[in-house]
């Protein structure tokens, strides 16, 4: 679908590759660290320059690189063909996977927590005081590789890191290159070609693709320089514009996708499967290392920071926002805009149920999507059975031809000509106007017609390519070969069509512009419906055209069949006719002068073209145009998931057996490693002074407050035991600790399920991100990042205890005060003898680190970053309360001690923007607050030592603000937010189905709405009887 629409305002397209092309100047770059730290960024060498000039100075990591590199030489000339091949086998695999899976964990490592400079920092290997020989060592090293504009005690570490980084990459990458290198020569003369022209033919290709390569490569390298080629990005920010230029125009992630062309090329001169494969599998190794470790980088650095980051800016900019009104400025009103929301939002279910496409978002109980399930089992699984149970292939051949035919033309001629008559005459939303429909209702029938006949033609092309499906005695290598490139293609196409629908959104990939113009009309329109070449369109004008019959083709060579192959070809060239006759001019009708005349792909080879022959050949008409949209883009860029019960239990109760042994080998395997690892704690433990001095207790919360409230009638003895130790879903969490001025700094607590560890001595399973650190120093809170919640630990004072005593009997920290201050233990000096100095200090479990399900858990003090347990809390409760007493129950928990200037601020002005909202969208508003709220910490120092301030900051203000950030929703957020919504509400939303309200701009007095009409359908056959 050629742009019908590529419109919508939000969509921001990936930054190509590794890398993110650099503007070029002259002037020196300026980088800036995470803390803020600005430096002049220092000129790099080349790195082929410096490594293989024997002019050139050489360092360690130089000599060790080129020895390294020596013996692949030695092993392709000293061993025999067969044991060189199988050596250098194995020697691009393991270097290949140093690339891809050692290189991704560090770079992932160093992305998510600062790893690599964190560690350099903890050792001091970088700082003249505490570095010894070795930090006298890496200056030299690295003063040896840099220019004189190059001060090793001037830049910030984060530099000098990366620089050690390079290091380890031009070793890794060098290796890789020559091991592929050498094992393609011992591959060269294996092809066994029958005529010389295809030998020829084969080089030739191969010859090609190797040059495009190495284009590719260096213009790559041309536009991002050494700063993107090493992943500078990922240890300091460049202050520099981004552009697109050059080879970035042609694909994405051209250094990863076309930029492997010379694998391929490779593969043809060679001659050889076995190249071919290994070619493959490194370049798929390539693809994940770009989807596991570059995309979330990018995506949280330049596109879309974490959601704990974007909640800390907002509440930054409220304040800020709030401190510059005068105080007799009256607030702007949002009633109207709220008003103009909701009429928007309470149109048809479009905003709550999204919309099949193809099989996503399916259904069980939806009428369309049973109907598309019933027609493809009639029009595909009957045929199927006949000829398995006939014989008669022929006949279901030819049926499914004419079947596939049939489709196709329906698909792309039929419903051309209705949506050409609606872009004219508006032909479908008429007739339902006639027959008292509207708009809203002609677009929703036509997006289920439109992707039923969607779905078809995909069944109906399956359908051909089995029943066509014949190799008889064909050669076992050729099989192979071509179900692989079948299957690529099939993967070529479902990508591509999963960046056209991320780009285009349910509003473009069914042609929302034919039916309106404007957002109120349609709720899936977006509020600014305008062009934006972004994702997949920035390279193709029109992906589908192009490349939206990848699958068939793929289905033709899996099927050897030229039936499969014709039809594939009709649906393309139908495909053509819907394009020029179809979209093309609604396109220029709506649009006109947004629209472009050349992909970026056309233009990139247009330059090339020019450049080589040395004038213009080709012009180019829409530079200054486009140009113009790069700019805008790059700046948007910058400003920046009953009875069918029974039925089942009756299915599945004969594997209840099987699922009781896997159980008690799990439980068996558990207990054994518990037992294994007690036996070597006594060892460990033994070292540890004053065992009996570590303890943590929970601080009460909430519910443990009201608890304690509604037992004051009794004895004090007698309501200590029967209070329920208990905190409310989403609350906070807070912990006091004792330990002793001996411990280590890395201690830590985590909290699991009260059943989940065997052992009381050591923890056998994994806290899943539930755990905060006790008192971190200087060197764990390298590691630390905006909205980090595991660092929170802090000491709150220092008391003397006498060796013999009870840690029970002594106060803890935020419930019986502290003993004396860090500050006058430090001038106190020396304590007297028999005591020992026991630190008193708190923590608070939140955001990420908090345990978001109903349940009972425990806390556990583990020792110096182990699992060895120092100490356990009592067991205590995840509880959630009445709808009607959220408002209540947290409003008094934040006024109780809960550090968070927005929070008050946050339920006034809710209160007076909701005017005339029920209770339940406050109550509604309060749980997205607390399920989305995020940790802000910062170290600050406090009495000699270095403490955590913590404060919890909420995102919303209002019932009317929507209640996903920026409209965006993970799935993991999505998930957590429906079970808090099913937990205190008692109604259920798929995660789909509130990621699907959030991109629509649903605000929280709108799901609160949807809660309300819920609850009263459930109430209407239910006992429990719900108000709406």
């Amino acid at each position: 679908m050629a742009g019908a629409l590529r419109c919508t305002a939000d969509h921001k397209s990936t930054l190509a590759t590794t890398s993110h092309p650099l503007v070029e100047h002259e002037k020196a770059l300026t980088g800036r660290t995470p803390d803020g730290t600005a430096f002049k960024v220092p000129r790099t060498r080349d790195m082929l320059q410096s490594l293989f000039n024997p002019f050139t100075p050489k360092t360690t990591f130089d000599l060790v690189t080129l020895l390294i590199l020596s013996t692949h030489l030695l092993v392709f000339t000293l061993f025999s063909l067969e044991t060189k091949r199988l050596i250098l086998v194995f020697s691009f695999a393991f270097w290949r996977l140093c690339y891809n899976g050692g290189l991704g964990w560090i770079l992932n490592w160093q992305s998510s927590r600062h790893g690599l400079v964190a560690m350099f920092k903890r050792n001091g290997w970088l700082d003249q005081t505490r570095g010894g020989k070795i930090y006298a060592w890496l200056k030299s090293e690295l003063e040896a590789k840099m220019g004189s504009d190059y001060s090793f005690e001037n830049v910030p570490i984060e530099f000098n890191v990366w620089l050690l980084y390079r290091q380890l990459v031009d070793l890794i990458l060098l290796n890789d290159f020559t091991a592929y290198f050498f094992l393609c020569a011992c591959y060269v003369g294996s092809a066994n070609d029958s005529e010389a022209w295809q030998t020829f033919l084969r080089i030739a290709g191969g010859v090609i693709l190797l040059a495009f390569n190495l284009w590719v490569k260096v213009d790559a390298h041309r536009v991002v320089k050494d700063y993107a080629w090493y992943w500078g990005d990922f240890f300091f920010l460049v202050e520099q514009s981004l552009t697109f230029d050059g080879v970035f125009e042609m694909a994405p992630h051209p250094m990863y996708s076309i930029g492997y062309a010379g694998y391929y090329g490779g593969s043809l001169i060679t001659g050889s499967y076995t190249i071919f494969y290994a070619s493959l599998a490194a370049h798929m190794l390539q693809f994940l290392f770009l989807s596991l470790v570059e995309n979330p980088h990018i995506e949280k650095t330049y596109e879309r920071p974490p959601l704990a980051v974007q909640v800390l800016k907002r509440s930054r900019n409220r304040r800020q926002s709030s401190s510059t009104h005068s105080t007799d400025e009256s607030p702007k009103p949002v009633a109207a805009d709220a008003a103009a929301r909701r009429s928007i939002r309470e149109r048809p279910a479009s905003l709550w149920h999204p919309d099949l496409i193809i099989f996503k978002n399916f259904d069980l109980f939806r009428a369309s999507d049973i109907l598309i399930v019933l027609l493809l089992v009639y029009s595909v699984g009957v045929p199927l059975y006949f000829k398995w149970a006939t014989g008669y292939s022929d006949a279901v051949l030819v049926y499914s031809i004419m079947q596939c035919i049939g489709w196709v033309l329906f698909r792309t001629l039929a419903l051309g000509f209705l949506l050409k008559k609606q872009s004219t005459d508006q032909l479908i939303t008429r007739w339902f106007i006639k027959r008292g429909g509207d708009s809203e209702e002609a677009f929703t029938s036509w997006r289920a017609v439109y992707n039923a006949a969607s779905v078809m033609t995909y069944g109906s092309f399956g359908l051909v390519a089995v029943a066509a499906y014949h190799w008889g005695e064909a050669d076992y290598s050729n099989l192979v070969l071509f179900h692989t490139l079948g299957l690529l293609l099939i993967s070529f196409h479902v990508w591509s069509s999963r960046s056209v629908y991320e780009t285009l959104g349910d509003f473009g990939w069914f042609y929302g512009d034919f039916f309106a113009r404007n957002s109120s009309m349609l709720s899936l329109a977006p509020a600014d419906i305008k062009l934006y070449y972004t994702g997949i369109y920035r390279y193709l004008n029109n992906p589908e055209k192009v490349i939206g019959q990848a699958a068939f083709y793929g289905l033709a060579l899996i099927s050897r069949s030229w039936a499969v192959f014709a039809l594939a070809l009709l649906l393309q060239c139908c495909n053509f006719l819907f394009s020029a006759y179809v979209e093309t001019p609604h396109m220029e009708k709506i649009y006109g002068a947004q629209m472009r005349r050349d992909s970026g792909i056309v233009r990139t080879v247009k330059k090339a073209v020019n450049k080589g022959i040395g004038q213009p050949v080709f012009s180019d008409n829409s530079q200054q145009q486009d140009g113009e949209g790069d700019e805008e883009y790059a700046q948007r860029i910058a400003s920046s998931t009953s009875d069918i019960t029974s039925v089942v239990d009756l299915l599945t109760s004969t594997t209840k057996p099987v699922k009781d042994i896997l159980l008690e080998t799990k439980g068996l395997l558990t207990t054994t490693t518990a037992r294994l690892a007690e036996r070597t704690l006594p060892s460990e433990l033994s070292r540890i002074d004053h065992m009996n001095f570590y303890g943590i207790k929970p601080v009460p919360g909430a519910a443990w407050r009201a608890a304690a409230g509604r037992g004051s009638a009794t004895t004090a003895a007698a309501s200590a035991k029967s209070i329920k130790r208990a905190y409310y879903l989403g609350e906070p969490i807070r912990v006091s600790w004792y330990a002793p001025v001996s411990h280590s700094r890395r201690d830590w607590i985590g909290i699991y399920p009260v059943t989940a560890n065997f052992s009381n001595q050591i923890t056998t399973v994994s806290s899943k991100g539930l755990y905060v650190y006790t008192h971190p120093d200087e060197n764990l809170l390298a590691e630390m990042v905006v909205g980090d919640s595991v660092f929170t630990g802090f000491v709150k004072g220092v008391v003397n205890v006498k060796e013999g005593a009870v840690l029970n009997d002594l106060p803890m920290a935020g419930i019986g005060g502290t003993k004396g201050s860090l500050a006058q233990r430090n001038a106190a000096g020396k304590r007297s003898a028999g005591t020992v100095e026991v630190l008193q200090g708190e923590a608070v479990f939140s955001g990420s680190a908090l345990p978001f399900k109903v349940g009972t858990y425990e806390m556990r003090l583990h020792h110096g970053g182990t699992h060895a347990v120092l100490a356990q809390s009592k067991p205590f409760e995840v509880i959630v309360c009445d709808n009607k007493d959220i408002v209540r129950v947290f409003g008094a928990q934040d006024s109780a001690g809960a550090s968070n200037a927005d929070t008050a601020s946050g339920q006034d002005s809710a209160a007076t923007a909701a005017g005339s909202a029920d209770e339940l969208s406050l109550a509604l508003l309060t749980i997205v607050n607390k399920t989305f709220a995020a940790t802000d910490s910062r170290p600050t120092a406090d009495s000699g030592d270095l403490a955590m301030q913590t404060d919890i900051v909420e995102p919303l203000a209002s019932v009317h603000d929507p209640f996903a950030i920026d409209e965006v929703l993970g799935e993991k957020q999505a998930r957590r937010l429906g079970y808090a919504i099913k937990e205190y509400f008692g109604v259920e939303f798929a995660a789909d189905v509130l990621m699907h309200a959030a991109k629509h701009g649903a605000t929280v007095h709108d799901v609160a709405k949807r809660i309300a009409e819920a609850r009263k359908a459930l109430s209407e056959y239910s006992s429990l009887n719900f108000k709406p």
